[in-house]
């Protein structure tokens, strides 16, 4: 745009392209078609003691985006809210794709705006757009995703237009024809081809010793009771957590293949102690215990979420013993069996029906069990698993979620949840339908990933250089940044090579490497990394002190046991070559 003449104090650059019909939209980190559950849980799980197999379903919850499919709904996001800038809408069979260079607004009336994105309904039609900083969301003109549970206003959203001015803004467009619940993917290849995730310059070998050594400083054991704290010692009450928050069951996997090489002459020893403890747990119709309090002494929490994580690193770490020509303990696979029996059964009750994916967490478990103990009945229950996901949400009428302890709503989370259990089906039956299933969560999957640098104002952030590219987003109510996606980096490995896709394989790398940074001289980690405007941590408001900052002390033991846990099966794959891990 080239204007001349006179001052325009409160101007409006626009984008737009129309597509036929009522689309089913796609906005990545934002929207997942419609955000129905997102929409309808009323009820925010607020800890890692809540179980997400028992939702209050209610009223609108208000927390996260929704756009209901009614002439003149719209809804527009600041560019660095969109982990992956593009904008999908599918009608019919047909896709249309809006991808766009993320850039703040040339003369802009408010701090650190930037163009916004998004769409609005018209009759029987969608149009796709990008503006010159406009927001709009939930029915309401001027106001952001600001917080877990609330939106903030933002005012003066806009330009001025003075003399003179030049204004560009870089975008394309693609379409083309699609199968109900995959209009994303197209856009979601290029964006990955265009963006191409770098590996950023930080030394891997450097940063797992770090976060070992990091570790072992909070490594716990009183007699028969070992494991990880699930904060530092002092901050909280003490707790040792298996699984989602805990991962206190990493160094019974992780410290066997990276302890040695990082002087831990006792990490075999350590992680058998904590297997040992974590068998301990009480066994019962929903499964076992997730959580110990170390001063009470009492076992608690049987979400399931937990218990697939924790199962699946503990059964993982029983094959990779097997393979080895190691004889297991009895009493491991007695645990096992128990556990694995117990799941089963529930799964395969004529009236199971998960609340959400969540459950997906349970497929790799149940097929390692099947894998180690030739039970038939393990078997059948992950297919039935699996199964079940496919039928809900392989069209996307039901967009995979509810994979977080904190957000009951549309997540990667859940997305992986599906990926583990349609992996596990294919991986142990060899039919094609599993490994297609898997693609197609793996699609939505990656759609959480930053694959573009964020430049941020001044902050915390920006004082330690942050680069953003190859982390990943959260869910539609939690939109911050975090490092889970490094937990994730072996099943990619895995999965970009059975569907032939180098491009995804090459992905593990970048994502398990660029998210070593911000590490305090110890090797800890926050876990929320605010690159937008959005927080789950004090301070709430003003929103422009909002982005840029970073919520330091909430460093729960997962962020170092993600980067165990994935350093450890990359090696073992053969995917990375820590130097003195060779066996």
């Amino acid at each position: 745009w080239e204007y001349s003449g006179k001052t325009l104090p409160q101007a409006m650059l626009s984008v737009k392209f129309d597509m036929p019909g009522c689309a089913r939209l796609l906005l990545p980190g934002i929207l997942y078609y419609g955000n129905p559950s997102g929409e309808k849980n009323s009820n925010v799980q607020t800890g890692f003691e809540a179980s997400s197999s028992s939702l209050d379903v209610g009223e609108k919850s208000g927390k996260v985006p929704v756009l209901p499919q009614t002439p003149g709904s719209r809804g527009f996001f600041e560019e660095h809210r969109f982990p992956m800038p593009m904008i999908t809408g599918e009608c019919k069979n047909r896709f249309a794709a809006l991808h766009f260079l993320p850039s703040p607004a040339a003369s802009a009336n408010r701090p650190d705006l930037w163009w916004s994105a998004g769409a609005e309904y018209g009759e029987n039609t969608t149009q796709l757009a990008l503006y010159s900083g406009f927001v709009s969301g939930n029915g309401v003109d001027g106001q952001v995703k600001a917080l877990q549970d609330r939106w903030l206003a933002y005012p003066d959203a806009c330009v001025c237009l003075t003399d003179a001015l030049v204004v560009e803004k870089t975008f394309f467009l693609q379409c083309g024809s699609c199968r109900p619940g995959c209009g994303f993917i197209p856009g979601l290849k290029s964006e990955l081809d265009y963006w191409q995730v770098p590996v950023l310059p930080i030394d891997l070998n450097r940063a797992i010793e770090k976060k070992y050594h990091y570790a072992l400083s909070r490594f716990y054991q009183n007699g028969k009771v070992a494991g990880s704290l699930f904060t530092p010692n002092g901050i909280h009450g003490e707790k040792i957590v298996f699984g989602w928050c805990g991962r206190s069951e990493t160094l019974g996997y992780a410290g066997r293949i990276l302890g040695e090489k990082y002087g831990d002459v006792s990490a075999r020893k350590r992680g058998d102690d904590c297997f040992d403890f974590m068998i301990q747990s009480p066994v019962n119709e929903d499964g076992f215990c997730v959580e110990y309090d170390i001063l009470t002494g009492v076992w608690s929490d049987r979400n399931f979420i937990s218990q697939g994580q924790a199962l699946e690193t503990f059964s993982a770490s029983l094959l990779e013993r097997k393979r080895a020509g190691e004889e297991l303990k009895p009493e491991y696979l007695d645990f096992l069996s128990r556990t694995a029996n117990v799941l089963a059964n529930r799964i395969l009750r004529p009236d199971w029906y998960p609340v959400s994916t969540n459950e997906g967490f349970l497929g790799i478990p149940l097929g390692n069990a099947y894998q180690l103990l030739g039970n038939e009945k393990f078997l059948t229950a992950l297919l039935k698993l699996a199964d079940h996901y496919i039928r809900r949400h392989s069209d996307m009428s039901e967009p995979y979620w509810g994979g977080t302890l904190d957000a009951c709503c549309e997540d990667k989370e859940g997305a992986y949840a599906a990926m583990c259990t349609y992996f596990a089906a294919w991986e142990n039956t060899g039919k094609a339908g599993y490994l297609e299933a898997a693609e197609h969560a793996l699609m939505v999957y990656l759609t959480y990933l930053q694959c573009w640098t964020i430049p941020m104002p001044p902050g915390r952030l920006a004082d330690n250089g942050f680069n953003s590219c190859g982390w990943t987003a959260v869910s539609v109510q939690n939109m911050h940044l975090d490092v889970f996606g490094v937990f994730v980096t072996p099943l990619l490995w895995k999965l970009g090579a059975a569907l032939e896709l180098p491009a995804v394989k090459a992905l593990a790398l970048p994502m398990l490497v660029n998210c070593a940074q911000l590490f305090d001289p110890y090797g800890s980690q926050g876990e929320q990394v605010q690159q937008t405007n959005y927080a789950q941590r004090p301070p709430f408001e003003p929103v422009e002190a909002l982005r840029g900052g970073y919520a330091e002390t909430w460093t729960v033991f997962w962020i170092t046991a993600c980067f165990l846990n994935a350093a450890a099966q990359l090696q073992s794959l053969g995917a990375i070559n820590l130097p003195g891990t060779e066996r």
